[in-house]
């Protein structure tokens, strides 16, 4: 089993495929073979096992990269800014930023969702929170986005790294999460290193999922019009429909990796210590033993694994929530009559699943 440039624009066969054996082999473009999980159960027994460590890279700092107890550390040091009161306190920003980026569609005849709504929103909002500044902004989505792209990630974890030393260096104190993070360093709560390496985690999770939320999202809905049709009679539907759009097709795909430290068993499978297993959110969350349908989008489903499980569970989870609900509510409020342009659409090769762009009529 392979996954290649072919997988990525439609993985979701393969996931089939490969779930009907439970974990199985399969090669990466980089030539490394580690164990595919697909199942539901697998994938959550995954995230909960001991033996399977999160310290796959050689990121000092970032949280997805750690396990405990520096993982415990790390995240104490950030959890109080993504609480429900401080997260639901940007409520009124986020929706005027929504509010002004759709401003800008009035008249045009077609629209890019990518390029001017779904990457600007979160970019705009987790930047506001971090305290970088607005010229800043660009740069930051270019490079994070490099991170999730296997060519480009070497040079764009580079030059993230230079750029955010000259911006902790030059920082002057505010009311953001990064005046936080440096006075904890200051305060030797986290080295240098991890400083760093918190921000790009921060920088990277707090919106690129969130740009593959609205834009997968967008689609799903302009290829499902009974969904869109209710959803729109109905905007209370937006919550639970964010959810189901993540099951649906979430960012998480392939998945995330681990690496084994020590001999376990996932399904029935003997996996040894130093094996890489890479963990799909995306095919546990189409796992017909786990959802009727699957493959059907529906509005009523209970929850998933979009945000992942266990103490590896998404830590902006609510914000994130918080912009696709805003987003979606607002586009359909605003642009109820929106229609793609062509059906065909291409998927970006990356560590996420998004598109390279969604070209939309705004009106009739």
């Amino acid at each position: 089993m392979r996954i290649d440039e072919v997988f990525h624009q439609d993985p979701f066969p393969f996931y089939d495929l490969c779930r009907e054996q439970g974990p199985v082999r399969v090669a990466m473009p980089d030539g490394s073979a580690p164990w595919l999980l697909t199942r539901y159960d697998d994938v959550v027994s995954a995230l909960n096992h001991p033996g399977l460590s999160s310290a796959i890279a050689p990121m000092i700092g970032m949280m997805n990269h750690t396990d405990p107890p520096d993982h415990t550390r790390l995240r104490k040091l950030v959890v109080r800014a993504f609480s429900a009161r401080r997260v639901d306190a940007l409520r009124p920003r986020i929706q005027q930023i929504a509010d002004e980026l759709l401003d800008d569609w009035t008249g045009a005849p077609v629209v890019d969702v990518i390029d001017t709504f779904a990457v600007p929103l979160p970019i705009t909002v987790i930047c506001e929170l971090l305290g970088v500044p607005a010229e800043d902004r660009s740069l930051l989505r270019e490079l994070s986005a490099g991170l999730t792209r296997p060519n480009d990630m070497i040079e764009s974890y580079g030059r993230l790294i230079t750029y955010l030393n000259g911006f902790v260096a030059g920082k002057q104190p505010g009311d953001d999460l990064a005046t936080e993070l440096i006075q904890a360093q200051r305060d030797e709560r986290l080295s240098v290193d991890e400083l760093i390496g918190m921000l790009i985690t921060l920088i990277v999770a707090g919106h690129e999922t969130t740009v593959q939320l609205i834009g997968n999202g967008t689609l799903a809905l302009l290829r499902n019009p009974e969904r869109l049709a209710a959803l729109k009679a109905d905007p209370d539907l937006v919550p639970a429909a964010v959810d189901e759009l993540l099951r649906f097709d979430g960012p998480l795909s392939p998945g995330m990796m681990r690496i084994a430290v020590d001999d376990v068993v996932i399904g029935g499978t003997e996996i040894a210590e130093g094996d890489l297993v890479l963990v799909s959110i995306a095919a546990a969350n189409r796992d017909p033993a786990r959802y009727e349908n699957p493959d059907v989008l529906l509005f009523d489903r209970g929850p998933n694994l979009a945000f992942g499980h266990g103490i590896h569970h998404c830590l902006g989870a609510r914000l994130a929530r918080l912009e696709g609900e805003i987003a979606f509510a607002t586009l359909l409020r605003r642009y109820p009559d929106l229609a793609l342009v062509t059906d065909e659409v291409t998927w970006r090769v990356s560590f996420t699943r998004g598109l390279t762009g969604l070209l939309v009529r705004p009106r009739p």
